[in-house]
């Protein structure tokens, strides 16, 4: 029933808030459905947030957890030096993005969308996301953003939250 899945919903998310991670995340982590929660049930929890750090010269993107090494995936990014270096907050995320771009809008259900089907916003038009071009990864081709296979982005989509630190450097 959707009320009783959006109520077990409601109780991973405030867990997930009390530790500073996703809800999605404590889901994977417990390799287990929200419907399947039940009351009592003993969840493994870790503490966030999780950060990031994008190495241009790698073309690589490695998730830490306090200092710990989580995971690393392939990264494509901006050409000619176009993707901004810096510290920077993740300030949204979103699933099935739409795409606004310098030639017009690619609505989110359109096959031809560049971003996936997720999108974390860093600011200024820059962010990290998912690509339907997965030969564009490790290469710099793009207006400037940070791209990851489909498969990749979902997983840094479900392991950094908003506030999360991305430290992208050459």
């Amino acid at each position: 029933d959707e009320g009783e899945f959006q109520r077990l919903t409601n109780v991973l998310q405030r867990i997930a808030k009390e530790y500073n991670v996703s809800w999605e995340y404590l889901a994977k982590l417990n390799r287990t459905d929200p419907k399947k929660i039940r009351p009592g049930q003993t969840l493994k929890v870790i503490r966030g947030p999780f950060s990031a750090v994008v190495d241009l010269s790698d073309g690589e993107i490695t998730i830490h957890s306090h200092g710990h090494f989580v995971h690393a995936f392939p990264v494509g990014f901006g050409r000619d030096s176009s993707t901004p270096q810096g510290t920077f907050k993740v300030l949204d995320k979103q699933r099935d993005p739409t795409y606004y771009g310098p030639d017009g809008v690619i609505e989110h259900d359109d096959p031809q969308n560049p971003l996936g089907e997720y999108w974390i916003d860093l600011g200024d038009s820059y962010g990290l996301h998912g690509t339907i071009d997965d030969s564009s990864i490790e290469k710099a081709d793009a207006p400037g953003c940070i791209r990851l296979r489909n498969r990749d982005i979902a997983d840094v989509f479900d392991l950094l939250t908003i506030g999360s630190e991305v430290l992208i450097r050459k």
